[in-house]
């Protein structure tokens, strides 16, 4: 199995709630994405502010308030931080094995047919 992933879109260039974060804010708000991609917990990494604290290795609760007040992130009814959209934005089923082999197998009897 390859490396999880997660989309990133080119519109957040010219989001306004992105494109006026501080580089602090922007990292952590990337660091968080990575974070809810490596939990594979629709959006959820499963870590309230303080122990993402810890897992970063920084001091980051005021740029949690930021990302908060912004909309791009919330905290779940357990206290854990969730991404905001992330189903709307992240799908379940990014498999590319499929659509490969269909394509393959197209190649093979355009090729055969040839010949």
């Amino acid at each position: 199995m390859g490396k999880p992933w997660f989309r990133m879109y080119h519109e957040m260039i010219d989001d306004p709630k992105i494109s006026t974060l501080t580089d602090p804010q922007f990292r952590l708000w990337t660091e968080i994405l990575c974070l809810a991609c490596r939990a594979g917990n629709s959006g959820n990494i499963g870590l309230n502010p303080t122990q993402t604290s810890f897992v970063l290795r920084r001091k980051s609760s005021r740029p949690i308030t930021e990302l908060i007040k912004r909309h791009l992130i919330s905290l779940a009814d357990d206290g854990t931080i969730k991404v905001s959209k992330w189903k709307d934005r992240q799908f379940e089923s990014d498999s590319s094995t499929q659509r490969v082999q269909e394509h393959r197998a197209k190649l093979d009897k355009v090729i055969k047919g040839a010949f």
